[in-house]
């Protein structure tokens, strides 16, 4: 054990002196890239999405046995696509496959990242790739990839001449990689029209797998996932009894990050009863209506503001 944990603290002291190097070529990666060599999510903690766990545990062979690919003569798999409403458990997924497979864990977040450094981001990518293929396993994730579109940094005309210049480097260093490549590239994206279809391409991130919003019993996997981690934190239970027939409606077609955010508010609402020196009860149904009343008045006023109604 104590090998291993000496082992782990010299991968991650030459990743964080690599990317420092990286930082010191391109400018400040923090809150850009993350690096996790243990990323600490596995697929019992993601509710619902029974299908896209299931093809993704299927690849993690593609990083902890490809020979089993060449045994059948064909290749590894070396990118995936997951497409889905925001909120649907994709960042979750692409940790959970390193997980799975023991792989280092790369989150590129595509917003960030092109907004620093726009279309030069693509000589970046291609530099943590690069790492990424020396370090050994490893799964690459491309957070918001439809921000490689530009959209959000140029009037239209340029925008797309400038994403089409990044995608095609993307794509060139895609169909470099060697075949003993140990690396699994995941994309995920809420917007597809955003996405260049040359990426989708064969060979590339040539398997789609959506994320959907989850039904009323994996919202019900969701809250109980969610309950077991918030009282295993606090070490004493944290929830009374619920009416799922009451506070399930009311949360129809939401996503998981919102029931995660109505559980949250109602557990706030227990610390400030309790800061107040108040008796605070295990959170109940009661609560739970009002945490999920909340959060859709909140999420009213983000609409607007988004839709300028509040501008």
């Amino acid at each position: 054990m104590a090998d291993t944990a000496e082992h782990e603290w010299a991968i991650q002291r030459r990743l964080d002196d690599v990317f420092a190097k990286v930082g010191e070529k391109f400018g400040e990666l923090t809150g850009r890239v993350e690096v996790k060599l243990r990323p600490g999510v596995s697929f019992d903690e993601v509710g619902g999405l029974e299908a896209a766990k299931a093809t993704l545990k299927g690849f993690a062979s593609a990083l902890t046995n490809p020979e089993l690919y060449r045994r059948w003569g064909t290749s590894p798999p070396r990118g995936v696509l997951l497409y889905g409403p925001p909120g649907t458990g994709k960042s979750m997924l692409a940790r959970a496959l390193a997980t799975a497979s023991g792989a280092i864990f790369y989150h590129l977040k595509l917003m960030n990242l092109t907004s620093k450094f726009g279309a030069n981001t693509g000589e970046l990518l291609q530099e943590i790739l690069n790492i990424a293929v020396t370090e050994g396993k490893a799964v690459l994730f491309l957070d918001q990839a439809d921000g490689l579109s530009l959209e959000h940094l140029l009037p239209p005309p340029q925008a797309r001449e400038a994403s089409a210049r990044l995608v095609a480097a993307i794509c060139e260093k895609f169909d470099a990689l060697a075949e003993t490549a140990r690396v699994l590239v995941l994309a995920s994206t809420s917007r597809t029209d955003a996405i260049d279809p040359s990426l989708i391409a064969a060979g590339r991130l040539d398997h789609l797998i959506e994320t959907t919003l989850p039904d009323p019993p994996a919202q019900q996997e969701i809250f109980g996932i969610l309950r077991r981690r918030a009282e295993r934190e606090a070490g004493r239970p944290l929830f009374g009894a619920l009416d799922d027939r009451k506070v399930l409606p009311l949360m129809a077609g939401m996503s998981g990050a919102e029931i995660a955010e109505i559980v949250r508010r109602a557990l706030e609402s227990k610390v400030h009863r309790a800061a107040e020196g108040e008796e605070a009860s295990p959170v109940g149904t009661d609560d739970m209506v009002v945490a999920i009343e909340s959060h859709k008045r909140v999420r009213g006023v983000v609409e607007k503001i988004r839709y300028g109604q509040y501008l």
